[in-house]
């Protein structure tokens, strides 16, 4: 029975996929997977480690999206999950010798356990409550990595552990590739299933939802682990990609510019991380030496979007989609 399930949910992904392909961001999408195919060919060691930075930001994102884009759970926390996961990677790697490969696999698990505490009153919650609870225990998390110094290495960060693949750019490059296009895929395969179905009727109404014999507490409680485990990996893809972790990484600024990113990209889609990650971190890197002026910049772009593009960039034509579906149909 469950390989029966497993068989229909992995040809309806499949099928979809395809389907997909052959939108405008489907389209986009393969282009880019091609440029980052062949990137190491064409870009410095330093653009090579922004290409890494704006990856691990798009599966940041995108797990951000999975909870509070599908299931409506606007959490604040998960920037803060994201940096468990960080420090679970590299403390258990430093500490006690864990194999860096594995400590990937723990970071994950750390996020998902630490999200437990305020899944429970989450899932009991709606609105402006949700944010409150998630904002309280994301800068208990923050204080925490400043307070127990001796573990964390407090405000100056913690370095002790070792790199991955020695060190080997273009490996880890490949590396946090592989790891992002999977875990997009998995989030894709559970959202374009009957996961995915659930998810979107629970955001429009919990209660139409439970009416139609959905368990929905059990949903929410899943997709809100799915997502912080897959934010801790990032975390610990971060680390190893800076070799280097500290508490910056999970101050509030941080989260907003992640919500800034899925509302720009288009919160009910997954591929809005991408869009959004594009956005916000090319403008970012871009503007990097006016400093501040460049929230300005993302606060006028948010309201642009927000306004005229309230789909975000990966849900809106740009009056071309058409174009593209005409090319297609040919």
């Amino acid at each position: 029975m469950i390989a029966q399930s497993l068989r229909a949910a992995f040809e309806r992904t499949t099928t979809r996929l395809r389907e997909d392909a052959r939108t405008r961001n489907g389209v986009l999408f393969l282009l880019g997977g091609f440029i980052a195919a062949i990137a190491p060919l064409i870009f410095t060691s330093y653009g090579i480690e922004i290409l890494m930075q704006l990856f691990i930001i798009v599966l940041l994102v995108g797990s951000w999206i999975f909870i509070a884009g599908y299931f409506g759970i606007f959490t604040f926390a998960h920037v803060a999950l994201y940096g468990v996961g960080a420090y679970a990677a590299v403390l258990f790697a430093g500490e006690l010798g864990v194999p860096p490969l594995v400590s990937i696999l723990i970071a994950g698990l750390a996020a998902s356990v630490f999200c437990l505490p305020i899944a429970y009153p989450v899932l009991r919650l709606k609105g402006a409550y949700v944010g409150m609870v998630t904002l309280a225990y994301a800068e208990i998390i923050y204080r925490g990595t400043i307070i127990l110094r001796d573990v964390t290495g407090g405000p100056t960060g913690y370095t002790n552990f070792s790199p991955l693949f020695g060190g080997d750019q273009l490996l880890m490059y490949y590396f946090v590739v592989g790891i992002v296009v999977l875990l997009m895929g998995v989030q894709y395969g559970f959202l374009v299933n009957r996961f995915g179905l659930v998810a979107r009727a629970i955001r429009e109404s919990e209660e139409a939802a439970e009416m139609l014999g959905n368990n929905v507490p059990r949903y929410k409680l899943s997709g809100f682990i799915i997502g912080s485990a897959i934010a801790g990996v990032a975390g610990a893809l971060q680390a190893y990609t800076l070799l280097i972790i500290s508490p910056p990484m999970l101050q509030l600024s941080q989260m907003i510019e992640v919500m800034a990113m899925g509302i720009i990209g288009g919160p009910r889609m997954i591929g809005g991380a991408i869009f959004g990650g594009v956005a916000v971190f090319g403008l970012s890197e871009m503007l990097r030496d006016v400093g501040e002026v460049r929230l300005i910049i993302w606060g006028a772009l948010l309201v642009i979007v927000t306004l005229f593009f309230p789909n975000g960039l990966a849900g809106s034509d740009f009056g071309i989609r058409s174009r593209f579906q005409e090319l297609f149909d040919r």
